[in-house]
Formats: C-alpha cells, structure tokens, sequence
C-alpha cells in the first residue's frame, strides 16, 4: 500500500480496498476445497480487517494533506484559509516571549507560518490516526483546514451521522482486538469484512465531496471532481 502523491487519496484507497478483496477471494478459494478447510481461512477475516483500517487512515491523512497543499498553491493572500486556522497557526506567535516573533507573518512569511502549523498538527493527530474515529478527524480537519464536523457528513439512506461514527468504533475496537490480542470477542466472518469495506467506502466517498467543497468554497476553483459509491465487486 505504498502511497503516490501523483494519485488522488480517494483512487488510491479503492485501489488498496481492492487488497482487501483479494484477501477475501483466496478465502473463498480455500474454504470451498471442504469442510476441513473453514477453519484455516478464519485468519484471512482477521487480517482483512487489519488492512481495511490501515486503508482508512492513509486516506484520511493523504486526503488532509492534499486538501492543505491545493489551498496553500492557491492562496494569494491568507484569507483563503478559514479564520479557525489562521487563529491557531498564529496562536504560537502570540504566546511567544519574542515580540519579534509576529513579524514571521510579514510578506508572505504567513505561508510558512502555515506549513509549520501543519506540520504540528500532523505530529499531534496523525500518530492517533492508529486509532482513526470521528473525534480525531474531526479535531485533525478542522484545525487544517476550517471544516466543522466533518464525520457529521457522514449519513445516507439508513445510515445516520451518529451510526456512522459508532460503527466506525466498532471497526478500530475490531481492529484493535486483532492487533493486540490476536482475537475478536465475536467471530469476523467474510460477510462482516465485506460489510465493513463496503462502510469505508461510503463514508470515504462523503468525506472526499466534504472535502472537496470546502476547498473549491475557499478558492473558488474545484479542487477535484466528486466522487460516487462504487460497491466493490
């Protein structure tokens, strides 16, 4: 899964879901030599799930950065940034003992102030990012970027925000369990990843137009079409 700046977040998280697929197609190949064989394949559930996590963190960090970059390239003066953002970048200015220190913001010094304050808040959120819920996304794009809530964003046809968000803990305590105790407190059956994967790829969708909009809405210019469910197949 090793990422490649020149891809869209979004196109390369449906390139690495479809590992999760393989995962689950050679799961079927073994479990259909025989009853003896079912057993066997349990492990591939648990390491499909493992994977779908590991997807959805890269896309949300990937899809951050990205989303930063296009605003940073686009801005010509720093109001293109949200004045959520411009408050707690500058923030570390104003609570420095250097008076000089707000002279960082003369010129175009505010970019740089706005690099650092990214930079920052990756090493704060993305190590957490292991641990990928609402909350931490929440707090990680709104800092970044201005966009309030964004997991509110996440609901569809039978799907509110709020189920969305605990079923998404239900997915990291899954993983979580796997990782740390190689075991689950409920048996993962292929129907369970293949509904699982199905859910990051919807929410991933609605994050990627939330996303997107915020940006075009800032610099009045899209910043990347929108993207549809695709159900994998």
């Amino acid at each position: 899964m090793a990422r490649r700046s020149y891809i869209h977040p979004h196109l390369l998280l449906w390139k690495n879901l479809s590992e999760v697929e393989r995962l689950l197609k050679i799961h079927t190949r073994i479990a259909g030599k025989g009853v003896g064989y079912k057993y066997n394949v349990a492990v591939l559930n648990k390491s499909a799930i493992v994977l779908l996590v590991a997807c959805w963190e890269s896309f949300v960090e990937d899809l951050a950065e990205m989303a930063f970059s296009i605003l940073l390239r686009r801005a010509k003066i720093h109001t293109a940034f949200a004045t959520k953002v411009l408050v707690e970048a500058s923030r570390p200015l104003r609570d420095s003992k250097d008076e000089r220190e707000v002279w960082r913001l003369a010129g175009d010094g505010w970019r740089d102030v706005l690099k650092q304050h990214k930079q920052e808040l990756f090493a704060r959120y993305i190590g957490k990012l292991n641990t990928p819920r609402a909350d931490q996304i929440d707090a990680l794009y709104e800092n970044l970027l201005g966009i309030g809530s964004l997991s509110s964003r996440w609901h569809w046809s039978h799907m509110t925000a709020d189920q969305a968000k605990n079923k998404l803990s239900d997915l990291i305590e899954i993983r979580g369990s796997i990782a740390h105790r190689v075991s689950t407190s409920r048996k993962m059956l292929k129907k369970d990843v293949r509904d699982f994967t199905e859910f990051i790829n919807r929410i991933s969708v609605h994050t990627s137009n939330a996303v997107g909009n915020h940006v075009a809405q800032q610099t009045g210019k899209e910043a990347w079409p929108g993207f549809s469910y695709r159900k994998e197949k």
